[in-house]
């Protein structure tokens, strides 16, 4: 380890003034007597102050200080990876960028990577978990050190812990040119030694490879032009250290781009040092002794630079500007002297770079008239546009980070525009609420960049659906699972565990509305999202009888989850049931789940519930056994029970339930009479420009009331729970109510993805009804004569199949 003088070897004078040069050596050294003995952050403030008092003093050169740095934070990273019992299993912690090369500066992120066995991947994630907030978090003394995992497999969208296949199958699948760069600083921190050598030695045949690629050189001069366009905003009067044309990205860039198209041959290359890396070029002839000379001198140069503006706060800046005054500091006219003898060399290997390319028009009127011309509404554009350009990015890498999100912003936009025949305003304002979610989280901007496929669909779906749009604009983080489309394992912990199925519920929404929106199959929509809340119940289920293994509680679906008939925002209808008499831990386990399932999350609970259909009703008491259900269909259950119960599937195969008791005794023409009235109260009739899809006559519960009342009076059980199945089973003389009820399923569906909030009523003239419409591809005039139309003939059709004999 590189040692640098202790603070005891500087003056009185001489720490004094470092004080008052950085707020932050201040508050690191008071710090310092009150941190305990074992806590990360003692021996980062210790480190950090003595590279500050070296960088000022010189005491030691920026090489030094770096490399000092640098093997802190190994140990740091080590020891919590110890403490937190990550060494226990078949794991490696890498580094990569800056502290991969051993020289990290001294307020970086420390870019890393896991890679585990896949029998471990699923016990590391909470000692992960524990590590990241041990390292990663703020608190009383600060930050110990921001941990980055976005250069991992996939990026933001990988998955966190990789394995050595998942690590294989995407660069050697996937892996681009800027991987190919990336993974020449790649190096072990801790962990399996044997797992580690196995993963450096499939990243340096990745990254090296000993023949020839023709089209490496035109990617790295496509590469290099990317990072200086879409790198930063230049403000007038500072030089970016970093991604300014000629700085420190420049000579990696370079030094790298050398080492891949060289390396894969001559082996003595292959070096994660930055410095070994220059000398390594020098020797074997590939770069002159000056140009060797002037790269190396220059980066030590920057690199200075770069530590001094950073330990004034301890931030991540890399600018360099006339207001920052510190001894030694290099002025703005001194970089820019290097910066342009750099820019010539690299030019020279990699082309030139317009870094006046900006695509974004500069200035509020230019940027307003470039929407305008692109066809959104002047109300579009002073409702949202503002606020999108103040919502920078809310990051420590500003500069960089602000120049990706105006890339961005430019990208979408003109995505948004070209989905003529939509909503491109309602897009407009969703990328408003998509950016500001996402402003503490830059590193989506980046992502977003490197994958257009992925912007065009988002912008579709922000054209199309309030309702879909809206969950993917407040909840970026489900993006990578929506790109994926997998489902990971359940988690143990509850907390988690409910977030997760929140987030399953989304997702399956979202990937069904989606598809939906494409084929218009409904069947399959109702699947997708029926099957997601079987599988979500049975899992709460399972976790709950962990908690009280002597429950037998089980549950019987009703109503459209009973049918396979979930749409989207459909509540859920059920009752509890127990083999013999319920006990308290039933009781307990019935009243958890029904916590569990509404409880307040992100996005609000997991479901609506109805429980009005267990014996007694809503009053009457939670659980029943299932002969007493039995008892109760046959004996007791009213009329409008019985035709409710006809959809009621148990959610578990064990359960089995015995539908020829509801119809078993038929129906009384006192019942028949009962249920008449029943049906007359709950149609409403329609309004001149409202009606409700559910309720109206002909609507979509007058269907599934009468259906169910004939099964009854015919004493006949369905075939299934499915009303569709029921409609054509029981009436395969009226071909057109089941056509009828689909129509009706499919319009409700289009309403509620073009609703921003659940609605009951709709009209023509109202938005949701309109972009419904617009769905279906015809006109709202149109589609509103389309409605009453199937209502008419479907109530005629009721009128003359009813059972009770209701003319409605």
């Amino acid at each position: 380890m590189v040692a640098l003088p202790e603070l005891d070897h500087y003056s009185a004078d001489q720490l004094s003034s470092a004080r008052g040069l950085s707020p932050a050596f201040a508050r690191y050294e008071k710090l310092l007597a009150s941190i305990p003995q074992d806590d990360p952050h003692l021996p980062r403030h210790k480190a950090w102050l003595k590279c500050v008092m070296a960088s000022y003093f010189h005491t030691a050169g920026p090489a030094e200080v770096c490399r000092h740095w640098s093997d802190v934070a190994d140990q740091i990273l080590t020891k919590a990876w110890k403490d937190c019992g990550l060494d226990r299993f078949e794991a490696v912690l890498f580094a990569f960028g800056k502290q991969g090369a051993q020289e990290l500066n001294l307020s970086s992120d420390i870019d890393v990577m896991i890679v585990a066995e896949p029998r471990d991947a699923f016990n590391i994630e909470k000692p992960l978990r524990q590590f990241r907030s041990l390292i990663h978090q703020p608190g009383d003394y600060g930050f110990c050190f921001r941990l980055d995992f976005d250069l991992r497999p996939g990026g933001k969208l990988g998955p966190l812990i990789t394995s050595p296949a998942q690590f294989q199958d995407h660069y050697w699948s996937q892996g681009e040119t800027w991987e190919r760069l990336a993974l020449v600083r790649l190096r072990a921190i801790c962990g399996s030694q044997a797992l580690a050598a196995q993963t450096l030695d499939l990243a340096r045949r990745f990254s090296y490879r000993k023949f020839l690629d023709f089209t490496l050189l035109d990617d790295l001069k496509a590469l290099r032009s990317r990072v200086h366009t879409q790198g930063f905003q230049r403000t007038e009067g500072e030089l970016h250290l970093k991604l300014e044309v000629g700085g420190i990205r420049d000579i990696e860039l370079f030094v790298h781009s050398l080492l891949i198209l060289n390396g894969g041959k001559l082996t003595a290359l292959q070096t994660v040092s930055t410095a070994l890396a220059l000398d390594g070029l020098e020797q074997n002839g590939l770069l002159p002794a000056d140009e060797a000379r002037l790269l190396r001198e220059t980066y030590w140069f920057y690199r200075h630079a770069e530590n001094l503006v950073q330990s004034i706060d301890d931030r991540q800046t890399h600018s360099l500007g006339t207001k920052t005054s510190l001894p030694g500091l290099p002025t703005t006219a001194d970089v820019a002297v290097k910066m342009a003898a750099v820019k010539k060399l690299v030019s020279s290997l990699l082309g030139q770079v317009d870094s006046e390319n900006v695509h974004l028009p500069q200035g509020e009127d230019a940027q307003k008239k470039w929407l305008a011309g692109l066809g959104f509404s002047p109300a579009a554009i002073d409702a949202t546009w503002d606020q999108l350009m103040k919502s920078t990015a809310l990051s420590h890498k500003n500069d960089r980070d602000e120049r990706a999100r105006q890339e961005f912003l430019f990208v979408f936009v003109n995505e948004l525009a070209k989905n003529k025949g939509l909503d491109r305003d309602l897009g407009l304002n969703l990328l408003g609420d998509f950016v500001r979610a996402t402003r503490a989280k830059a590193t989506f901007f980046t992502t977003l960049l490197r994958t257009p496929r992925l912007i065009s669909d988002l912008a579709r779906l922000f054209c199309l659906s309030p309702y879909l749009g809206s969950i993917l604009a407040s909840r970026p983080e489900l993006l990578d699972h929506f790109i994926l489309r997998v489902d990971e394992e359940w988690a143990q912990d509850v907390g988690a565990l409910l977030q997760q199925m929140s987030e399953r519920k989304l997702l399956t929404e979202l990937w069904g509305a989606n598809q939906f929106l494409l084929d218009r199959n409904m069947t399959d929509l109702f699947n997708r999202v029926t099957d997601t809340a079987d599988s979500i119940c049975k899992q709460l289920l399972v976790q709950l009888k962990t908690e009280f293994p002597d429950s037998k509680v089980q549950m019987i679906t009703l109503g459209k989850w009973g049918g396979r008939e979930l749409g989207l925002r459909s509540d859920l209808d059920f009752i509890f049931v127990t083999p013999g008499a319920p006990t308290e831990a039933d009781f307990k386990v019935a009243r958890r789940m029904i916590s569990r399932l509404t409880d307040p999350l992100k996005q609000g609970s997991l479901y609506e519930l109805d429980l009005r259909l267990r014996p007694s009703g809503q009053s009457g008491p939670l659980l029943v056994a299932v002969d007493k259900l039995r008892d109760y269909w046959r004996n007791s259950a009213e009329p409008w029970q019985r035709q409710a119960y006809l959809r009621a599937r148990p959610l578990t195969a064990d359960l089995v339930l015995d539908k020829s008791l509801l119809v078993a005794k038929g129906l009384t023409d006192g019942e028949l009479g009962e249920l008449k009235e029943i049906r007359g109260k709950l149609l409403k009739p329609r309004k001149e420009d409202s009606l409700e899809l559910k309720y109206a006559p002909g609507g979509l519960l007058d269907i599934e009331f009468t259906v169910q009342t004939g099964y009854l009076k015919h004493r006949r059980p369905p075939p299934s729970a499915n009303t569709l199945e029921m409609l054509i089973d029981w009436a395969p003389g009226e071909p057109r109510l089941p056509q009828i009820y689909g129509f009706l399923r499919e319009f409700e569906q289009m309403i509620r993805l073009g609703a921003a909030r659940k609605i009951s009523a709709v009209g023509p003239k109202d938005e949701a009804f309109r972009k419904a419409c617009d769905f279906l591809g015809v006109p709202p005039e149109k589609g509103w004569a389309n409605l009453l139309l199937w209502l008419d003939e479907s109530r005629a059709i009721l009128n003359r199949i009813d059972p009770t004999g209701l003319k409605f």
